[in-house]
């Protein structure tokens, strides 16, 4: 059966609303996020994860779509899930877009006969998600929510699915038996990109930054153990696709007529071999699609960046977090601002951008350790620099610290510029002294890439006389 609905312009190009219509389908898959302010993030890339989940069904026979709001309003939402008429829902949640998960599945509850939801914060407290949801799926979602849609779908009791957990007739929370990481990444198919609205993303970039860009992952889990991550809670490992696979990839992003993808692995760069291999394949078989990729400080050499650079790499990020070894120590990074120095140097060199990640804030911090690491992260020679507050996710050696301080049980992403970052604890800082200290830190940044080749020292005298204020301040 299909069913018309007037679709917004910004998704002419989903393979189904291209020509006006919905199908109606046995799955639909939200990802509740909705791009408020239209705001310049670099970071706007599609949902993988429901991606995935997708190209999985199809390839086992089932009729799935995508609804990503990244350019919608709740209200055409609402209306285009009513018009598709799945059978099962599945949506997305994670700490910064839980509201809106939440307010979705409140609005449709009665209309799904099966209300699923998985991501980050699902696994992690499954419980505060099962008066509305009837089933969370836990951890990697692929063969977990094929097996539930299985099940469901040709009336097999679906409550002994591996890796879910439901709210059984007494009210108990009940978690069947975990269902193993898959080992072999290769084995699991592309995203589903062509379920995604390309258009409206490419549109996106192309006004804001003259390109068009999309994402990827080519690895899963990591192998460390920071101090605020959530990977660690999910259960420590490490798994990475071959170069051939990552490159088969690339080829199908660049038909899709993107100029550039970014690797979202937390960090691109962690087994060197793997990543020389993928870079002589994209010298010796060009794409012409460039890409930009994280990196820990600790393992970009100059010989990799140089290498990475003639495969087409054009911006490099670094979390480097803090530039005072005692916070370092703290957050369990593992590195020291010495390692930062020499990664940006050794990128810089070969004329990539690069971009480094900080956090504001941390227990632990003082005076002395806030000054220090705004006023070295400000004189690194980056292209683009971003500060945060810590974000206490649930499980994290971070939220065990500040737990019994949390004045927000989440994040929201709030009108105006001062609304991007929230302190959601009781720090030993205010949060107007935290902001201040951002501010001081993208000031002196911009001050010194404008004016020290001139040989002004205005630079010097903004951070001596902010320096002062941001002591006296609580």
């Amino acid at each position: 059966m299909i069913g018309f609905v007037i679709i917004d312009s910004l998704y002419q190009n989903h393979t189904l609303s291209h020509y006006g219509w919905f199908q109606v389908v046995d799955v639909l898959l939200v990802n509740p996020y909705f791009n408020e302010e239209l705001d310049k993030s670099i970071f706007r890339y599609p949902p993988l994860g429901i991606g995935y989940l997708a190209s999985v069904l199809r390839i086992n026979g089932f009729e799935v779509d995508i609804i990503d709001c990244t350019f919608s309003r709740m209200d055409q939402v609402l209306n285009n899930i009513r018009e598709i008429q799945p059978k099962i829902v599945g949506i997305y949640s994670m700490v910064t877009i839980n509201h809106h998960a939440l307010d979705i599945a409140n609005q449709i509850r009665n209309e799904v006969e099966l209300l699923v939801v998985g991501g980050p914060l699902p696994t992690l407290v499954p419980e505060h998600f099962l008066d509305i949801f009837d089933v969370v799926v836990l951890n990697e979602g692929e063969e977990t929510f094929l097996e539930l849609v299985r099940r469901f779908l040709n009336g097999v009791p679906w409550n002994e699915t591996k890796g879910i957990a439901f709210k059984h007739d007494n009210g108990q929370i009940l978690k069947t038996k975990k269902r193993p990481f898959e080992k072999n990444l290769d084995t699991i198919p592309f995203p589903a990109r062509d379920l995604f609205p390309n258009h409206a993303y490419q549109k996106y970039w192309k006004v804001l930054h003259g390109y068009t860009s999309t994402s990827m992952m080519t690895t899963r889990g990591c192998p460390y153990n920071c101090d605020f991550c959530s990977n660690p809670v999910f259960g420590r490992s490490y798994r990475e696709r071959s170069a051939q696979n990552v490159y088969e990839e690339m080829v199908e992003i660049k038909q899709l007529g993107y100029d550039r993808v970014f690797f979202q692995d937390d960090c691109f760069t962690l087994s060197p071999n793997r990543t020389h291999e993928l870079c002589d394949m994209l010298i010796e078989n060009p794409i012409g699609l460039n890409w930009m990729c994280l990196s820990r400080a600790d393992t970009l050499t100059q010989d990799l960046a140089e290498k990475m650079y003639q495969a087409g790499c054009k911006r490099i990020f670094f979390g480097i977090e803090s530039g005072d070894p005692r916070i370092l120590r703290i957050m369990n990074k593992q590195i020291i601002p010495e390692d930062a120095k020499i990664a940006i140097q050794n990128a810089s060199r070969t004329g990539m951008e690069t971009g480094a990640f900080f956090i504001l804030g941390y227990p632990g911090e003082t005076n002395d350790s806030l000054l220090r690491t705004v006023n070295f992260s400000s004189k690194l020679p980056v292209d683009y620099l971003s500060y945060s507050f810590p974000y206490p996710i649930y499980g994290t050696g971070l939220y065990k610290k500040v737990r019994n301080k949390i004045t927000n049980p989440e994040w929201r992403k709030q009108r105006g510029k001062s609304g991007r970052h929230q302190l959601l604890f009781q720090s030993d800082f205010s949060e107007i002294k935290l902001r201040l200290a951002k501010h001081k830190g993208v000031i002196q940044h911009q001050l010194l890439r404008m004016y020290s080749h001139l040989g002004f020292a205005c630079e010097i005298v903004f951070e001596n006389i902010s320096d002062r204020i941001l002591s006296i301040m609580r």
